[in-house]
This record gives C-alpha cells, sequence and structure tokens, in this order.
C-alpha cells in the first residue's frame, strides 16, 4: 500500500532520531506525504510505492498549483517527497527515485516583515512603563525575543541552566540539534535574573501562570497583542521579532557573518534575505544626504 503504516512509522522515527527535525516538521512531511499517495491512488488507481513514477508526482503538484497554492507550500511538499524517497532508496524499499525529474516552482523573494526601529523604541518605553504584574511575563517575552533574535522554539526550551546572568549570555538549542550562545545586554539579564532565580518547580526560564511550560499558541498571543495595540502590522508573529533583531544590527553595521552566527542560520544565503532591507535604508539615507539625492 501506498501508506502502508510500517513504512511511514519507520520514516517518521528516521526524521527524529537522524534528520533531527522538529515536531511540527515531522507532522508537516507525513501531511504532504499522504496528501501526495491519497490523490495518486485515486486519480491513477496505483496502490503500490514502487508504481508511482514522476508523471503521476507531477500530476499532483500540477493540481496543487491550479488551486493557486504558493510556490513555498508546493516545494515544502517536494522537499517531504525527496526526502521520503532518499529515505526509501537508502532501505532499498524502492528500485528508482521519481523524484529526480521533478523540479521546483520558482519562488519571487518575500522580503521580511520587521519593525521599523523608531516604532520599535517606542513600543519598548511603552512596555517598560506598564507595571501590572499579569502583564510582566507578556513584556518579557517580548523583550526577549526581540533582544536576541532567537526562534519561538528556542525561547519555549530556553532552561535557567542555560541563562548566565553573570557573563551575560544564553545558550540555546536551535534546529537539529545545534547549540549556540547569544550575548544579552545588561538590561536583559536584569529581565532574565528573576525567573533564572525563582524558586518554582520548573526547569524552564519561562512558564505560564500554572507553571507549566510555555507553548506556541500562548507566546504568539503575547505577541500579537502587544504588536496589536502598537503597531497596524497585518503579520504580527515572534519571528517578526526575529527578523526586526537581524535588519536593525545589519543597519546598525553588524556583519552579516556575525548575524548567521547569532540566528543559528545553518549558511550565510538563509541571512542575506536581510540585505534588501538594509539596501532600502541605504537608498533613503542617500536621498536625504546626498546633494543629487
Amino acid at each position: 500500500m501506498l501508506s502502508d503504516a510500517f513504512f511511514i512509522s519507520q520514516f517518521e522515527t528516521y526524521l527524529k532520531a537522524e534528520k533531527k527535525v522538529s515536531v511540527n516538521t515531522s507532522v508537516a512531511y507525513l501531511k504532504d506525504l499522504e496528501q501526495c499517495f491519497n490523490y495518486i491512488s485515486k486519480e491513477f488507481e496505483i496502490d503500490n510505492i514502487k508504481s508511482i513514477g514522476h508523471l503521476q508526482i507531477k500530476s499532483f503538484l500540477a493540481q496543487l498549483m491550479s488551486q493557486k497554492m504558493d510556490a513555498k507550500s508546493v516545494n515544502r511538499k517536494i522537499s517531504s517527497l525527496k526526502t521520503y524517497y532518499k529515505y526509501l532508496l537508502k532501505h532499498q524499499l524502492v528500485n528508482t527515485n521519481p523524484m529526480l525529474k521533478v523540479s521546483s516552482p520558482k519562488m519571487g523573494k518575500k522580503l521580511p516583515v520587521f519593525i521599523e526601529q523608531t516604532k520599535t523604541i517606542e513600543i519598548l518605553e511603552n512596555l517598560k512603563e506598564n507595571t501590572l504584574k499579569d502583564e510582566q511575563i507578556a513584556n518579557d517575552i517580548f523583550m526577549t525575543l526581540y533582544q536576541t533574535g532567537i526562534r519561538l522554539s528556542e525561547l519555549i526550551n530556553l532552561k535557567k541552566a542555560n541563562v548566565d546572568i553573570l557573563n551575560q549570555t544564553i545558550k540555546v538549542l536551535g534546529k537539529r540539534n545545534k547549540e549556540r550562545i547569544i550575548p544579552i545586554t545588561k538590561e536583559l539579564a536584569l529581565i532574565l535574573e528573576p525567573y533564572v532565580l525563582s524558586d518554582n518547580s520548573s526547569i524552564w526560564t519561562f512558564n505560564t501562570i500554572k507553571n507549566q511550560q510555555l507553548y506556541p499558541k500562548f507566546v504568539y498571543r503575547v505577541v500579537k497583542n502587544i504588536m496589536a495595540t502598537y503597531t497596524t502590522y497585518s503579520k504580527k508573529s515572534p519571528h517578526v521579532l526575529r527578523h526586526t533583531f537581524a535588519t536593525q544590527l545589519l543597519n546598525g553595521g553588524a556583519e552579516l557573518n556575525a548575524i548567521k552566527e547569532l540566528l543559528g542560520h545553518a549558511n550565510l544565503s538563509a541571512t542575506q534575505i536581510y540585505t534588501h532591507n538594509n539596501i532600502d535604508n541605504l537608498k533613503q539615507i542617500y536621498r536625504k544626504a546626498h546633494p543629487k539625492g
């Protein structure tokens, strides 16, 4: 069967144990495979993975694009299929790889959404004035995301033991279990200190009011509420703060390689998207400062 439960289960184990992907990525991969194989089974009456060729897979992808699915989502499904077929070949479960004849649709470059520096200063000043106890954790989460550029999952899994108040650094566990050290400001160290020294039983730096580990929806809600109060951006997510961190570093003169290390990117190409925002900033400076601008 195309969706043989044993194969899929073994593939899921492979993703987590060998590829070191996150739970969310693993779930997404499995959903992509299920969607593809359900389509092929229904449209071509194929129930054996070895009988699938590149034409059937291209038909599946063409159907997605006819439904106006964006190129990024289609490419994600292609990536899932490529990973699965590499796994099947490695374990000699198929003889050929139909994905070798499948090309990815070109994606238009989408610039990351970030908060302008003047607006960021305004938000942070307002947060400092807000001293309501039940909102303090929200403010501190927002400040931590902005000042470190860490990912949502990295914030959730930030342990007290990995926050070094004295040396003003935090150690985070990034993608594929890769650790990195991020310097923090004295201001952020003072913000984090009460959480680190807290005598509660949790090992995590930030917890919910019920002293449980943070979860994605909680953090999304925190960021969305604060951004909705002070900005008119349509996108209001923790990743916007990561983009803001990187963009403001670049605009402040930080080298691209240094930003790459701080963000935990595997290669420089992932960091280069921020140069587009920097060029826009340079154009504005040029127009204001140059006599022919």
